[in-house]
């Protein structure tokens, strides 16, 4: 091969590390959006804004093929676990803002 036309190597690693930073970007800007989403869904609240952040960052780890990766799949585990648990704390906190939970008690059979 042509010495002259490889990529020296401190040149592919530093894309290598810009590629991974990137990657990494992109999928906790996901994390985030999709952990508001649930949470927001969880207390019966909705942003228009929000909804359309997290279609695009969807649609941009689509394109990118990084819904195969394991972080993307950690990720999605996490934000339903982490939405769920800062739900509950904001209902907690306010009990008046959130919707009552459903009681076996008042629900009919």
């Amino acid at each position: 091969m042509n010495d002259a036309l490889e990529k020296p190597a401190a040149l592919v690693a530093a894309q290598d590390r810009n590629n991974l930073l990137w990657k990494s970007w992109l999928i906790a800007r996901f994390q985030r959006f999709i952990t508001e989403f649930l949470i927001e869904k969880q207390l019966g609240q909705r942003r228009p804004e929000l909804t359309d952040e997290l279609y695009q960052a969807w649609r941009e780890i689509d394109q990118r093929g990084l819904k195969e990766t394991p972080e993307y799949r950690n990720v999605m585990k996490r934000a339903h676990r982490h939405a769920f648990w800062l739900a509950g704390l904001a209902m907690l906190s306010n009990p008046d803002a959130a919707p009552p939970l459903p009681s076996k008690e008042t629900e009919p059979c």
